[in-house]
């Protein structure tokens, strides 16, 4: 397939290569993977290729940007929005429909139309049942790709449709690269890197004030450099769930580190554990995240008293 200066996913690139070269293209395909690590780029990587069978690679070259910039006719991207009746950003049924419509239209320049599905588990109810038309019933000349970290999330009919193309998380060394073209000094490339868990869009993340003041948190709580009052303090991120269960797989992520750099050790595997039993309990119940910071405190530094 034409190069999009991705890092990573050798076998699933190979793998739609071969789909291409041996013309076996299915209708509806579902990448799913952690958050960041390339799935959409490679989305519209196999578009390229998918309508570029015969050009030459100038021309290919013009249409690869067309593609990358949304304003190829044969290609469309849909993504989810936020919602009037809430924060939660959701496809909704009228943009299913859009997308339905413009699928079922002849290509403007070759064989095929893509039709890309990004964060597809945030169709709302209506949407998703909507859309199960169009896996039904494809249309001859359309490929559809759906694009989700979260496919559990989504309708069993959906996922019984589509051709499911997982992806690893990125190699340490390969978000490092990616950081230090986006200009990142190489000290911080390398270490956001680490604590990446394989996606570019989580270092990143960690680089912004959100994600600093998170990062800074965890790391005062690992090294017990941490106020005795600070899980109490009123800051705003720390009433929100999601934030709070970033901060707990950041610690997990560090306890991994440390277990490779100095081996096993009854204290780690207590606080691997402490920080498993909380995010479950954050996933499974309306546990208040205030609190469960407040409990981590007082528990983290009390099992090494006790160890």
């Amino acid at each position: 397939m034409k190069d999009f200066h991705i890092k990573g996913h050798r076998n699933v690139r190979l793998f739609l290569k071969n789909i291409l070269s041996e013309d076996r293209v299915g209708h509806a395909y579902l990448f799913s993977g952690r958050e960041g690590i390339g799935k959409k780029l490679v989305a519209l990587e196999f578009s390229m290729n998918l309508l570029g069978t015969n050009l030459s690679p100038e021309e290919k070259s013009g249409k690869g940007q067309q593609i990358l910039k949304g304003t190829h006719p044969d290609v469309k991207e849909i993504q989810p929005e936020r919602e009037r009746s809430s924060a939660k950003e959701a496809i909704n049924i009228e943009t299913i429909r859009n997308a339905q419509e413009w699928l079922s239209l002849a290509p403007m320049e070759g064989c095929k139309k893509v039709l890309i599905v990004d964060k597809a588990h945030t169709m709302n109810d209506h949407a998703a049942n909507a859309f199960l038309k169009s896996l039904e019933e494809p249309p001859p000349s359309g490929v559809i790709i759906l694009v989700t970290p979260q496919p559990y999330q989504m309708l069993p009919t959906i996922l019984s449709r589509c051709q499911v193309v997982r992806f690893a998380p990125l190699k340490t060394r390969e978000v490092e690269e990616i950081l230090l073209t986006r200009g990142l000094d190489p000290l911080r490339a390398k270490e956001l890197a680490s604590l990446a868990h394989g996606s570019v869009s989580k270092a990143l993340e960690l680089n912004q004030k959100r994600g600093l003041e998170i990062l800074k948190y965890a790391e005062s709580l690992f090294s017990e450099a941490f106020s005795p009052m600070s899980a109490v303090e009123t800051i705003s991120w720390k009433r929100d769930k999601e934030n709070v269960l970033k901060v707990l797989v950041l610690l997990r992520i560090m306890l991994r580190k440390e277990l490779v750099d100095k081996g096993e050790s009854p204290l780690l595997w207590k606080r691997h554990k402490l920080l498993a039993k909380l995010e479950e309990n954050l996933y499974q119940y309306q546990i208040n995240p205030q609190l469960t910071l407040e409990y981590l405190e007082i528990k983290w530094k009390s099992l090494k008293l006790r160890d």
